[in-house]
């Protein structure tokens, strides 16, 4: 895996008992100028993603990239998010709070947007907010900087670099970071702000013979504090401007963070759900599809769709807006989750489980009507497909608390998970597994956790398994 091998090839940090997570460290291990100034970091959560902010006034204004809050996410009237405050060791599990986030300053060539936190219509107050010193990308080549986030939106973590390059307002540095990260703070040795993160390497030219030489991109501070007088571009999506079909199925995430239901096309209030499935059953009934891609792409309203769908009265809460569709709608969209999974199998035998089984499953009543329904459909696709058990496939039955398939014991399966080969490619899907398990009740909580211990102190095991059971030792207090 390439993140594991860039990790590798830039060192180790000093990280919780028992695990090294190369590249990242963890908060109580910074300089203390780092440590305070994480205090002002946080967790964002849209519909889809999660990215990192940072406060920067007492009184709720946030720092984060465009992409993470801006032109394709939070609409102009403002979005429901939520943020995960001091969610880093030496801390119990960070506070979740759903707030209200109104675009202040938004620039999408800086990929930086300002916006403004509420809750229950009162800016929210912020004592841990971070300060600005201004300087240009030329002028940061050489200095060491420091980026504090939230790789792939798990527990906060800080790694550190040298920039090394700049063009225009953008600046490159060693700094290592990933998904989820984006729109980290950029900080100085005194934890001052001088940039805004915005993405790491996507190109091969960072690998060598010796391994991986890893990168990330942000804006100079003197660029962002330039652009702190109220500004929005014409590009930022209104929920209420009339639009078309089409774009509103484009933009459905918006609407959907802005949690608002229905869009103005032309002239008329239709709601997002049914244009979703409108543009899905055209995605479906294409047969000019060429590649994996253009199937993708086909089926993106159906995906969409799905991610709106939540009927369950015990589901865990989310920020952004959701939809129960019933009787025939709700028949409806069962066919469509079904018909998603039969497109990709049709085209290379490919099974797309997530529809078939959590997609099936958000559109019971309860949790548990939702693991039978979900389970069924899981167990009739795979077994019409003569799928054989994987780790990936242990993992969708676990979620779906399916224990036989096959006439294989998934549980007493996974259990001897170190003997499969290649197992170490699939510690996520095991610790995932076995994690659906305990919270069904059928493996204890020691058993899970002794499986917990053992990944995580694997070094075979890659940087995306590592964070995910990093997050999960975090909140059994480790």
């Amino acid at each position: 895996m390439l993140a594991a091998a860039a990790a590798a090839a830039i060192g180790c940090g000093d990280d919780a008992p028992g695990r090294t997570l190369p590249g990242f460290n963890d908060i109580p291990s910074a300089p203390s100028p780092i440590q305070r100034a994480a205090s002002a970091v946080v967790r964002v959560r849209t519909a889809g993603r999660y990215g990192t902010g940072s406060f920067i006034s007492p009184n709720g204004q946030l720092l984060t990239n465009n992409h993470v809050l801006g032109v394709p996410v939070c609409p102009l009237e403002g979005c429901s998010i939520e943020l995960t405050f001091m969610h880093q060791r030496s801390q119990p599990p960070g506070e979740r709070k759903t707030v209200w986030a109104v675009p202040i300053v938004v620039d999408v060539g800086l990929d930086m947007a300002i916006l403004q936190i509420s809750s229950n219509s009162v800016p929210l107050q912020t004592p841990n907010f971070l300060g600005f010193r201004p300087i240009d990308s030329a002028s940061l080549i050489g200095q060491h900087v420091t980026i504090v986030g939230h790789p792939e939106g798990h527990v906060k973590k800080w790694s550190d670099g040298v920039v090394i390059d700049a063009a225009g307002s953008w600046f490159k540095s060693t700094a290592f970071v990933l998904p989820g990260s984006s729109g980290s703070p950029v900080l100085d040795d005194d934890g001052n702000v001088v940039g805004l993160l915005h993405r790491g390497p996507d190109d091969l030219d960072i690998i060598t013979g010796d391994g991986v030489n890893v990168f990330s991109v942000g804006t100079s501070s003197a660029a962002l504090t330039a652009k702190t007088q109220p500004s929005i571009p014409d590009v930022v999506v209104s929920t209420v401007a009339s639009t078309t079909a089409a774009d509103a199925v484009t933009n459905n995430a918006v609407f959907q963070n802005g949690r608002v239901s229905t869009a103005n096309v032309g002239g008329q209030s239709t709601p997002l759900i049914l244009l979703l499935a409108q543009a899905c059953d055209a995605g479906l009934a294409r047969t000019d599809i060429k590649s994996p891609e253009d199937l993708t792409s086909a089926l993106q309203p159906c995906y969409d769709g799905i991610r709106w769908i939540e009927c369950r009265t015990d589901a865990d809460p989310k920020p952004y807006l959701l939809t129960c569709p019933i009787n025939d709608e709700a028949e409806a969209w069962a066919a469509r989750m079904k018909a998603v999974h039969q497109h990709w199998r049709d085209l290379n035998g490919t099974l797309d489980l997530s529809p078939i089984s959590f997609g099936i499953a958000a559109l019971a009543t309860s949790k548990l009507d939702g693991q039978v329904r979900g389970g069924q459909s899981l167990l009739g696709a795979m077994t019409a497909a003569g799928q054989t058990m994987t780790f990936s496939v242990a993992n969708y039955l676990a979620g779906m608390a399916v224990r036989t398939y096959d006439q294989i014991d998934t549980v007493d399966w996974l259990r001897g998970y170190a003997s499969q080969p290649n197992w170490e490619r699939s510690a996520w899907d095991i610790t995932s597994a076995f994690l659906w398990w305990r919270s069904n009740g059928v493996v204890s909580s020691d058993e899970a956790a002794h499986v917990e211990d053992a990944l995580w102190t694997d070094a075979n095991i890659d940087l995306h398994a590592q964070l995910y059971i990093d997050e999960a030792e975090f909140y059994r207090g480790r």
